[in-house]
Formats: C-alpha cells, structure tokens, sequence
C-alpha cells in the first residue's frame, strides 16, 4: 500500500540554521489543523494515504412527506439516470370569505383555475406542458393514522378531465406563453362555474358552512398529460378557482369571487418513478440496496425519488497492521460527482450531510461536522466535489473493528427543508470508476514512527 510522507519532524543542531535559511526563503509548510496524537518526541513523522476503498452503493429508502410544503410539483420527466418521473398535485378547496353578495342582476360569465409558478424546474424547459384538472371524490382526509400525506399516496378521483391547458414556461424569467405573467390559468367547464355561482346567490349551509362545503365539492388534482414529458415545474401552493362576473348597467362592473386553497397542510404531491432502462431499475422495497460495482461504479442520489448513497470502510481496522502507525490526525472524504452527469438544467444536490447508518439502512444521528461543502467546476468537470472533515468517525471505526465497519457505515441525505420539493441529483463515482478524477477518496493522514 502506497505511502508518502507528508511531513518530518526529525531535526539536528548542526543543520537547524540552515533549515531555518531555507524554511524562510523557499518552503511553507501546508496549515493542517491536527488533534494531539504525537508520541511525544521530536522523531513523529505525518504520513498521507489514500489507498482505502471505500464501499458505495444505492439505497432505495421508504416514502416521505409531501404535504405541506407550500410547493405544488406538477409534470413528467425522463432522466437517462433515475427513469421516467411523474408529479401531480393533490389540494382542498374552500369558500371565499368573505362570501361576495349577489344581486337578481349578477350575470355569470366563466371559471377559471390559476396557479402561479414558483420559478424551480428540473429538466426540459423548452418543451409545451400540458396540465389537466380532475375533481376528488374522496374528502382529502390523512389516511388511517397518518398525520401527512406521503409521496405515494394518491386520492381518489373521476377520470373525467375537467379543464386543461398548454403553456410554456420559462421559469428564469418568471413567465408563461399565456402572457399573464408567473400565471397559469386552465378553464374550467361553465357547468361548475354556474352550481357555484348559484349556491353564492343563495347561500344555502352548503356555500356558508366550510365542513359542508369540505364534503360537497371535495378537492381538485392537476397532473400532467404523459404524452407530452418535458420537465417539472413547481408552483405555489396558492392555486385559486375564481368565477368572473358582472353586474349590468350604465357602466359594467366586472368582478371575481376566489375559492382558494383552504388547508395549507393536506396539499400534497404524488411523486412516481418509473427506473425501466436506467441503471437503478432493479432498485424496489424488496431490492432495497445497489452495489455502485454493479451499476457502473457509480452510485444515485435523488432524494425527491428516494435514492440515497450509502458509505462502508470495511478495511479501515487493516491501519492498525502498520507496523510505524500511531494514530489517525486528521481524516478527509472527498466525494465526486460524475463528470457530464450535472449541468446548470440537471442541478447537483446542493448540501449533502452524513448521518450514521447500519445494516437496515436505518439513518440515525448526522455527524457533527458531516455538512458537505460543494465546489462545482463546470469548465473541467474534474474539482466538481463534497468535501467532509470525518477524523472523529474514522477514529471510532478503528475502535469499533473490523466486523462493525462492513454493517455500519454512513448515508448521504440531504437537508429536510429541500428533499421534498427539489428534483436536484447527483451521480457520484466510486474508488473504481473508469475516470480517476470522477473517483471518491479518502484521504488519511496519520502519526508514523518512522
């Protein structure tokens, strides 16, 4: 196992003048911030390896939250890497309020659905979308004991499309082909717009109580229509159902009564993937855990698609056999993105924490300092990596043997405030892939006798 010496301490009266000339003049030493693991003597050495392999593979893991984010994810995108995703939206309508007052004179005149986009997306920006509407026939009540609804839960409703529109977005700019702004409106059949209007004319319990009217018009799904997979675009979670109106006169006064989202809280997206064709296809439930050997040596993370990469250090305990080893200083992983795999369409995972992990896949605590810092090289593609200081888990893994580190390890997971409403991924090489640059390292420096 290749070793290079990285520093010596070793010094002599006789030459120190000298060395000091030469320190001054022509040698900075690199600032490595160590612990206080010296011998105690002046003939400690610090050695650099970076020859441990490090285990990688692909871990499917069960569903998340996806209610309550205040984000509507809607559309259908193929990526050559994670397979077909698709993302619909779930919501609950209710009453205006305050209930606008109607006269024997107000004249309905349409219906309509807005939704506004939030300028996030994840894949092909210049292709038409088209999105359809459906109303519930289910009440959007969490399901059995569950207290949000999951990504792949799903609400029942009648097939028959509602109202759909096509539109292009262009989410930099904060703009739709409808010319409305960050708008997108779908209209809705007169037939709906006419029993709403009636029961705000009457306002019968159906329209003034908000439990009767929750159980009445129930709620709306938007999804994509899957001839047309573009991209995912993201929305606020504020869609409006207004009805336009007018009331005659001398002058026509045209105004608006908005249904809005009535629960913040049970909005929620359904988000499925279809991984046929892709190097992560034998990934289910019963399959949890890819070998990144068997998949390219690469691994795939995708947190919005439950795809996580797990760590081993299965032969870190063989540092004990060193015959000048005294202990570890300081203990760097360097995690590589693929090259050609991300771009500014296809976004790496911004921050990826380590936590702990075993066996079960279970993820426990995050490490302390295991807050991946990114550095993206777009130009080369080869200095594109998450770096992570791990000098404190690699000295309990030497304690913890050998039998130990090849169960437990640790798991990339990337930060609760984002895996739920971002399409970001990344592909990352392991210590085999065919681009030495693409390779994750670990990187030890420890205290040698010699």
């Amino acid at each position: 196992m290749g070793r290079k010496c990285y520093l010596s301490q070793r010094s002599s009266v006789y030459i120190l003048p000298f060395l000091f000339m030469m320190a001054v003049t022509g040698c900075t030493k690199p600032v490595i911030s160590f612990q206080s693991v010296y011998n105690g003597d002046n003939a400690t050495n610090v050695v650099k390896i970076d020859t441990f392999a490090v285990q990688v593979s692909t871990v499917f893991l069960d569903s998340f939250v996806t209610s309550g984010t205040s984000a509507q994810l809607l559309g259908r995108y193929i990526d050559p890497f994670f397979g077909t995703i698709t993302s619909r939206s779930y919501s609950d309508i209710g009453t205006p309020n305050p209930l606008p007052t109607l006269t024997n004179y107000s004249v309905y005149d349409s219906i309509q659905l807005i939704m506004r986009i939030n300028k996030t997306f994840y894949g092909d920006t210049t292709q038409m979308q088209r999105y359809e509407v459906s109303q519930l026939t289910q009440v959007m009540d969490f399901p059995g004991v569950q207290r949000a609804f999951f990504n792949n839960n799903s609400i029942p409703y009648d097939p028959l499309v509602l109202g759909s529109t096509e539109v292009k977005i262009n989410p930099f700019a904060g703009l739709t082909s409808q010319r409305i702004g960050d708008s997108v409106k779908i209209t809705m059949p007169n037939s709906m717009g006419q029993d709403l209007f009636g029961l705000l004319y009457r306002q019968p319990d159906t329209i003034t109580n908000p439990v009767i009217f929750r159980g009445y018009f129930k709620g709306l799904t938007v999804y994509p229509d899957t001839t047309m997979p573009g991209a995912v675009y993201g929305f606020r979670d504020t869609l409006i159902l207004r009805i336009y109106y007018h009331d005659p006169g001398v002058v026509v006064v045209q105004k608006t009564a908005d249904f809005h989202l009535t629960n913040a809280a049970t909005q929620f997206n359904q988000i499925s993937v279809d991984r046929s064709g892709t190097p992560t296809q034998s990934l289910t439930e019963a399959n949890p855990e890819l070998p990144s050997t068997s998949s390219g040596n690469q691994a795939f993370m995708q947190p919005i698609t439950s795809l996580y990469v797990k760590l081993l250090f299965p032969t870190i305990t063989n540092l004990l056999a060193y015959p000048d080893y005294i202990a570890v200083m300081k203990a760097q992983l360097i995690i590589k993105p693929v090259q050609g795999t991300y771009s500014p369409l296809h976004n790496l995972v911004p921050q990826v924490n380590l936590s702990l992990t075993n066996q079960a896949n279970t993820i426990s605590g995050p490490l302390p300092y295991g807050n991946g810092n990114l550095s993206i090289d777009y130009l080369y593609g080869t200095n594109t990596n998450y770096s992570y200081d791990i000098t404190t888990y690699i000295q309990n893994a030497l304690n913890q043997g050998a039998d130990n580190n090849a169960k437990n390890g640790l798991m990339l997971i990337a930060p609760a405030a984002s895996y739920n409403t971002m399409f970001n991924r990344t592909v990352l090489g392991n210590s085999y892939n065919a681009l030495k640059s693409n390779q994750i390292s670990l990187q030890i420096y420890y205290a040698s006798y010699y």
